[in-house]
């Protein structure tokens, strides 16, 4: 079987530029189809898988910034926990202990030596002021260079002396007694450490 064309050439280039033209259109067409459907099938996917995943996501980030303002108010506090235990021990490291203070000084006293009153102000120098009795000037020296060499005095020093005469009851005698003031300062407030008294 043989084909015959009997069309003029003019006609044949106009089919096939017709042809050529539907087929750039259909091939056209095809492509915006799949960009519609690659579109709705983006969306649903978008919808059911990466919406849930973004949705969380951003649960996610409010939390933490939720657990971030919580970490700095817990930040704030910690702070103030932490100056007010700076200040504390700053306190406590000028706080002095008056039990071994007492001790020393009860234990720096001679045997005749009688306290009349002890006068303690740690903010005013001198820190003490001692009134006492005694039967000789050779006690208060002793006295005075007992507190000189204890750890926690210095600056021991006479502020006034006077003798009375008192009678006892027991032999009728007449007896001399010494009334002496000594003023002092504070050296330590606690217990010095054995490294700081190797310095020494």
């Amino acid at each position: 079987m043989v084909n015959i064309n009997l069309l003029p050439p003019q006609i044949k280039l106009k089919i096939k530029r017709n042809k050529q033209v539907a087929n750039i259109f259909s091939i056209c067409l095809v492509i915006v189809i799949g960009v519609g459907v690659l579109g709705v099938i983006f969306s649903s996917v978008k919808a059911t898988l990466l919406e849930p995943k973004l949705n969380s996501l951003k649960e996610q980030i409010k939390e933490a910034g939720i657990n971030l303002g919580t970490f700095g108010e817990l930040e704030n506090q910690a702070l103030f926990l932490n100056d007010r235990a700076k200040l504390a021990s700053s306190i406590e490291e000028k706080r002095p202990v008056w039990s071994y203070i007492i001790q020393d000084l009860i234990n720096s006293v001679p045997q005749d030596v009688q306290f009349v009153s002890l006068t303690a102000d740690i903010d005013k120098t001198p820190n003490f002021v001692l009134q006492g009795n005694t039967t000789s000037e050779r006690e208060i020296i002793k006295f005075k260079e007992k507190l000189e060499n204890s750890q926690f005095f210095k600056d021991v020093a006479f502020k006034s002396s006077s003798t009375t005469a008192s009678t006892t009851s027991t032999e009728k005698k007449e007896e001399s007694k010494l009334s002496f003031e000594l003023e002092f300062n504070l050296e330590n407030l606690s217990v010095p450490s054995q490294e700081n008294k190797e310095v020494k």
